[in-house]
This record gives C-alpha cells, sequence and structure tokens, in this order.
C-alpha cells in the first residue's frame, strides 16, 4: 500500500471515528429538534465516508459498487439534513411539521430507492469503471438524469443553508455571538464546494471531493463546540428551562409578534385550534378576544377552558424581557396548567368546610355564613328565619342498633335537608344530632310551614339498615327577625332563640315545631 493511500485511509478512519462520537454525544445530551436533525445528519456522513473509505480499499469493480451503495445510505440525505440544523438552529422553523418534512425528504427517499434499484433500469449510474491513481483505485460512474436531479436538489439545500446562516450572522436575530454563525456558515460553505467540484472536476481524476472536504467540516463545528460551548451549555439550559418545561411559554417581540415558544406552549394552542407562528399575537388570537387581551396584558390573568370535555384552568404569567425604554420591549408569557392544583384547593376547602358525615356545612362554616347572612339582612332590613332541628332519641338508636346505624340516620337527614330547601338556604350540621338553616327572606311564619312539612318527611321516612327497618322524629324551633329589629345584635341571639323554641318543641313532646 504506497503513502498516500495509506495517509488517506488514516485520515477517512478519523473522520469516521469523529463522526460516530459526535453522533453519540449530540444524541446523549438531549431530544431537541435541533439536536435530533444535527445527530442523523452526522450519522449520515459517518455512512457516507465509511463507503469512501472502503471503496479506496477495494480491489475489485463488484465491492466498489457495494460500498457506493452503501455510501447513499446516508448520501442523500446530508443536504436537506444540513438545511434543517440551519432552520431550527435561527428558528426559521420550531419544529418539523409534517408538511416541512415530506417537502423536504420526498425527492432524497426516491433517490435512496433509484440508487437501490439502479442494476434495473441506470437512471442514477450507466456505466462504472475501475481507476488507478496516485497507486490506488477508485470508482468512476457515468452519470444518469436522475443523478444531476440529485445533486441539483443538494446544491440547493446547501446554498439556502449558506443563506440561512448568512443572514443570521447580518441580523444575530436568535441572540448569539456572530461568531456562532461563522462557524456555522464556513462549516456550511465546504460542503457545498466539494459537490461543485465534484460536479465540474470529476471526469479528471475521479476523486469524491466532497468525502475529502466533509471531516474538515467536522473538525469546524467541533471548533465552535469547544471555543463557544454553544451545543452544550446553551442547547442544555433551553431544553431544561425553556424546551422540556411543563409550562406552556411564549416570547413576545416588539409590535407582541410571536419569535419564540416551546411545546408546552403549542400544545396548549393546538388544544383550542390555534396554530402558532411568527405573526403578531393580535393576529393568531383574533378569534379568541378574552385571550387576546390576556396575552396583550403586561400583568399575570387566570384563563380557563374547556378541553375533551373538562374545564381546565391556567395561570399566564409575565415576565418583562430587556429594558422599556429601548424601544425593543420583549415579554416571555407561561402559561401553567393549575387544574389539579385547582382540584386539591376545592377537596380541602371542602374537607375544612364540608361535614363528611351528613355533606352539610360543618359547624365553624355555617356560622362564618350564617354571620354573613345575618349582617347582610339587617344592613338591607331583610327578613331572616332560623330552624335548629334535633333528632328525637337518638341515642336510643345508637343504643339498640349500634353507632353504624345512628351514621346512617345523620346521612339521611343530611340528604333530606339537602332537597327540602332551597339552594339558597344555607344548611349545617352543628352537633352529634342537631341541624341547623338559615332560610333567606323569610318571614316566621313561612319559615314555620317549611318546619312542618320537613317533620312531615323526616317521620315518614324509614331508613333500611342490615335488614332492619329505622324510623325517627325530629323537634324543631324557629326564630325569625326583620332587618330592623333593635334587640337582636348578633347570629348567636337568634340562635338562642330558636334554641329556646326547640326545648319549647322538645318540652310539648317532641316531633313537632315550636317558634
Amino acid at each position: 500500500m504506497n503513502t498516500s493511500k495509506t495517509l488517506l485511509s488514516l485520515y477517512l478512519v478519523f473522520a469516521v471515528i469523529l463522526s460516530q462520537f459526535f453522533v453519540a454525544y449530540f444524541f446523549s445530551k438531549g431530544r431537541t429538534s435541533y439536536r435530533k436533525a444535527f445527530s442523523a445528519l452526522v450519522l449520515c456522513i459517518s455512512f457516507y465516508l465509511f463507503g469512501y473509505l472502503m471503496i479506496i480499499n477495494s480491489n475489485n469493480l463488484q465491492e466498489m459498487v457495494f460500498w457506493n451503495q452503501i455510501q447513499y445510505l446516508g448520501l442523500p440525505f446530508i443536504s436537506v439534513l444540513w438545511l434543517m440544523v440551519a432552520l431550527l438552529y435561527t428558528k426559521t422553523i420550531y419544529s418539523l411539521k409534517n408538511q416541512i418534512a415530506i417537502l423536504l425528504f420526498s425527492l432524497p427517499v426516491i433517490t435512496f430507492f433509484v440508487r437501490l434499484t439502479n442494476s434495473w433500469h441506470h437512471f442514477f449510474y450507466t456505466k462504472w469503471e475501475m481507476r488507478q491513481f496516485f497507486g490506488y483505485y477508485s470508482l468512476y460512474m457515468e452519470r444518469g438524469f436522475w443523478y444531476y436531479v440529485n445533486i441539483s436538489y443538494s446544491i440547493l439545500c446547501l446554498l439556502l443553508t449558506i443563506i440561512i446562516y448568512f443572514i443570521g450572522y447580518l441580523k444575530n436575530k436568535v441572540g448569539y455571538t456572530k461568531s456562532h454563525f461563522l462557524v456555522f456558515l464556513f462549516a456550511s460553505l465546504l460542503p457545498f464546494i466539494g459537490i461543485v467540484l465534484i460536479l465540474f472536476a470529476f471526469e479528471e481524476w475521479s476523486i469524491d471531493y466532497s468525502a475529502l472536504i466533509m471531516p474538515i467540516s467536522l473538525l469546524i463545528i467541533s471548533y465552535g463546540i469547544l471555543k463557544y460551548d454553544f451545543l452544550e451549555i446553551r442547547t442544555l439550559a433551553r431544553e431544561t428551562i425553556f424546551e422540556n418545561n411543563f409550562a406552556g411559554m411564549v416570547v413576545l417581540g416588539p409590535g407582541k409578534r410571536v419569535i419564540d415558544y416551546n411545546k408546552a406552549a403549542e400544545k396548549f394552542f393546538e388544544a383550542i385550534n390555534i396554530k402558532l407562528n411568527n405573526y403578531p399575537i393580535e393576529h393568531i388570537l383574533n378569534r379568541e378576544p378574552k385571550l387576546l387581551e390576556i396575552f396583550e396584558s403586561e400583568s399575570s390573568r387566570d384563563f380557563s377552558l374547556v378541553i375533551d370535555g373538562e374545564e381546565r384552568f391556567f395561570e399566564i404569567d409575565v415576565v418583562p424581557l430587556g429594558e422599556p425604554h429601548d424601544g425593543n420591549t420583549r415579554m416571555l408569557k407561561s402559561i401553567r396548567d393549575v387544574t389539579d392544583e385547582r382540584k386539591i384547593q376545592d377537596k380541602l376547602k371542602f374537607l375544612a368546610t364540608i361535614d363528611s358525615l351528613s355533606g352539610l356545612y360543618n359547624r365553624a362554616e355555617f356560622m362564618n355564613l350564617a354571620k354573613r347572612e345575618f349582617a347582610w339582612a339587617k344592613t338591607s332590613n331583610e327578613e331572616l328565619s332560623l330552624l335548629i332541628m334535633d333528632l328525637d332519641n337518638f341515642k336510643n338508636i345508637n343504643d339498640s342498633f349500634g353507632h353504624a346505624a345512628g351514621d346512617e340516620m345523620i346521612r339521611e337527614i343530611g340528604s333530606i335537608i339537602m332537597t327540602s330547601f332551597r339552594k339558597t338556604d344555607i344548611a349545617g350540621r352543628i352537633g352529634g344530632e342537631e341541624f341547623a338553616v338559615v332560610l333567606k327572606n323569610a318571614s316566621l311564619e313561612e319559615a314555620k310551614k317549611v318546619a312542618e312539612k320537613f317533620r312531615e318527611t323526616v317521620a315518614r321516612r324509614k331508613v333500611i339498615y342490615e335488614g332492619q327497618e329505622i324510623s325517627s322524629t325530629v323537634s324543631i324551633g324557629v326564630a325569625a327577625i326583620r332587618g330592623n329589629t333593635d334587640d337582636i345584635n348578633n347570629i348567636e341571639d337568634i340562635l338562642k332563640m330558636a334554641d329556646d323554641a326547640l326545648y319549647k318543641a322538645k318540652a310539648k313532646g317532641r316531633n313537632c315545631v315550636a317558634t
């Protein structure tokens, strides 16, 4: 083996090892669209370089043709993946949509199958030859029409990549230093030069210039990574804080234009059939005026909407970015789903205010609500009535049937109270077998009628517990005020009046109403 072949082989071995290292390294560091595209790009480059390494070390035409086919496992996709990396890195696009993927990858996929089946139709290569240069053999191919279709598309993709990085360099539009763009600009320019050389200088030397230049591109990128660390710290930080955050994040630039967003934000807007893009938020949310008002506001707000038949709650916070006086105001809007938190809060509130046995308000919450209604009645000169109800001979039920039967009776009375009174009335369990109801805008006479009806309902109701029929009655004390009653100053006064009436009912023999 001569010196030139040895040096070229070592060069390509180093390039393949370097590319495989990059594939593993980038893929292990994150799962953003940008990293996935870059990992796929380097993987395709490694197939391409390995195939060329084996070609120059083959001694017969059949082996060379085989390794050329291995090259085409990655070769058709290199230029389009290079373009994808540029689009994602510069935030020209934020993620690879199905429509974009189909548009970009249709021709490379067709090229892959055309090259795979070339022996049937010879659309890609029409002729193969072995040629010797500088002491080693190379593969010469006469090109078919689809070869020119593919290489034209590759040139177009790389040219667009160079333009995108150049525009990014001029505008610095995603906030990195210009050196970041120069690294990718020059790394993209070299494969473009290699393809042009293949197109116009391959006939003379049969050298794959792209394979020779591609490792240099990888070295330039690795230099950028080591010098600027932008693929390590910047992407890792973005993934952790922005991309993979459970809260939706939308960055609004001057004119309230959407300039960036993460996956959670995209998912949030998809749930309400809105597509995020690089437009002013007024244009995007023109069909959602309430949400538009929140996003235009510079304060944090709450928002709720129905998703899949369930009402969900969101907190939309705002963080100003930059100085407001520099004319380049930006805002970060974070959208946090707080539905589960709200449910927990509601459950805790329920447990703190509701008596678990009867389902009515507990004594503390009943007193709070009763005080509020009493104050309103006094202020508005409204009538207010109060019922205190006590189960008759409840101790006998516990003694005869057990405490579980007593609990069942409490549950039954709670259920009857909830169905017998108005939704605006306030009902609570204020003792073991003692209940109270505040009747809004009800006179003493009206309250007495309601109480009597309730007493009859309880007397008729039978509770079946473990096959045994249990019945009970209730004694009720009723008191009422008008707002201008001077001798009654707080809820405790009317409670005492109702309690005195309850004792009168008990003294009469129970199962009756007293006022």
